[in-house]
Order: C-alpha cells, then sequence, then structure tokens
C-alpha cells in the first residue's frame, strides 16, 4: 500500500479511539490497559497533522500529550517508560513543552536496567538536558560495549552523536546523526511511522538544537520545520493526568 494511503487509512481507524478509551477508563480496573493507548492514537494523529496538514502546532499538541501519557503511566504505574528507549523523550522534545523536557529529564522507574541500550538512550538524552557530561561518560561506555552486538549494529551512529555533545563538536554530531538517518530502518520497525519519520534521529537532532547546534539534515524523515525551539501559548492536556491515580 502506498504510504500516504496508510497514514490515511489509519488516521480513519485512529480517529475515535480518543473516545472510546474516556468510556474504558471510567473503570478504575481498565486505566492500566487502555491508557496507554492514548500515546498511540496522538503519535499517530500528530503523524497525520505533520505530514498530510502540514499544521505544526497541531503535531506539537498531540506529541504534548503522547509523552505526557507516559510520562504519567510511569509516574502513577511504575509503567518501564526510562527503559524503553529515546522514542517518548523525543515526542516530549519536538513538543517544546519546557514543563514537560524538564520532568522527562528526571523521570525514573523503580527499578531501571541501566546497562540495557534502551536505558542509555533515554538516559543520555537526560544527561545532555542536565550538562551532566560525567554521567554521559557512562552512557558511552555502556553503549561502545552494546554496539557491537550484531542486533544493536544500527546503533552506532549514536557515539559521535554522544562523544559530539560532550565535546561541543556540531560537526561530530552532524555525522552520527546522519549514521543514525542512514540505518534508520534498522531501528525502527513500525510498518507505518517509519516509512515518514525517523523518531529517535529526530529526538537527537531536536536536543542539538536544544543545546544551540542548528544541524538540518534535509530529510523529511527529520523535518527541519519541528527542530526549532518554539513553544506553543497554550497546550491542551487530559484532565487525568495531572492526577496522581
Amino acid at each position: 500500500m502506498d504510504k500516504i494511503d496508510h497514514l490515511r487509512n489509519a488516521y480513519e481507524n485512529f480517529k475515535n479511539d480518543e473516545t472510546l478509551v474516556f468510556e474504558k477508563i471510567k473503570s478504575p480496573d481498565n486505566r492500566y490497559h487502555y491508557i496507554p493507548t492514548l500515546e498511540g492514537y496522538n503519535i499517530i494523529m500528530g503523524l497525520h497533522a505533520l505530514y498530510m496538514e502540514n499544521n505544526l502546532e497541531k503535531a506539537k499538541r498531540y506529541y504534548y500529550k503522547a509523552a505526557h501519557v507516559a510520562e504519567y503511566m510511569s509516574r502513577v504505574y511504575d509503567r518501564r517508560i526510562v527503559d524503553s528507549g529515546i522514542n517518548q523523550i523525543s515526542y516530549a522534545m519536538l513538543s517544546d513543552n519546557p514543563e514537560l523536557i524538564h520532568r522527562y529529564t528526571l523521570l525514573r522507574n523503580k527499578v531501571n536496567h541501566e546497562s540495557g541500550i534502551g536505558y542509555n538512550f533515554t538516559n543520555s538524552v537526560q544527561n545532555i538536558l542536565l550538562n551532566n557530561w560525567e554521567k554521559l561518560d557512562w552512557n558511552i561506555h555502556c553503549l561502545e560495549r552494546l554496539v557491537k552486538v550484531p542486533r544493536f549494529n544500527g546503533c552506532e551512529g549514536v557515539l559521535p552523536v554522544l562523544n559530539g555533545f560532550k565535546h561541543k563538536d556540531q560537526k561530530l554530531i552532524t555525522v552520527g546523526l546522519k549514521q543514525l538517518l542512514a540505518t534508520h530502518k534498522k531501528r525502527n520497525n513500525d510498518p507505518l511511522i517509519s516509512r515518514f519519520f525517523s523518531t529517535d534521529t529526530a529526538g537527537f537532532c531536536k536536543l542539538a538544537w536544544i543545546k544551540g547546534y542548528e544541524i538540518d539534515l534535509k530529510s523529511s524523515f527529520v523535518p527541519i520545520e519541528l527542530m526549532p525551539v518554539k513553544p506553543l501559548e497554550h497546550y491542551e492536556d487530559y484532565e487525568f493526568l495531572n492526577n496522581k491515580a
């Protein structure tokens, strides 16, 4: 199926999910299982807003809600968000909401797989945002070992990215981002999203812009329109996300 038709079909299939989830989570017993589906809903809506509607502000609002839902599930239910890779913190950064981004820098699960690749991708972003350069050295140490594992060899580009941040070297960051973009399909296998968007590459590129490195990869997989740091005046939210449970 053509990727445009694929996205149109997904949009039509997902667009009523929000209402259905609201009905399901009226029962507390359903909340753990159904709330996370709002993350996926908002990601698809954001993809449609970005690539079909050319509506950047709308996409940012969807990415904000997707990342906020994931943060809520981690905070309230200890769902393994920090261990799961860079996607959620990427959407937080792409939303340009400073409060959400700050909360993501502090996000932890009760138990974290600190030697795993998912944790080190996310934690490296946290450490760069917080200027924790000594802790970033640990991420680099772990990832140097991990990218030698055959199933992770598509992640090698992360090393020049992280070393570029460490040494304040924009050229090295750019080299790493281009490597990540070239191996995008090895890491991102969602049947729809990966046809349009490289979430992890875009996340690291957005991190570069946040830190003052204005890098344009000139790729539709990392839309330059999303890179400048421009918080919205207003972010819509789900009321329940501000509750403790």
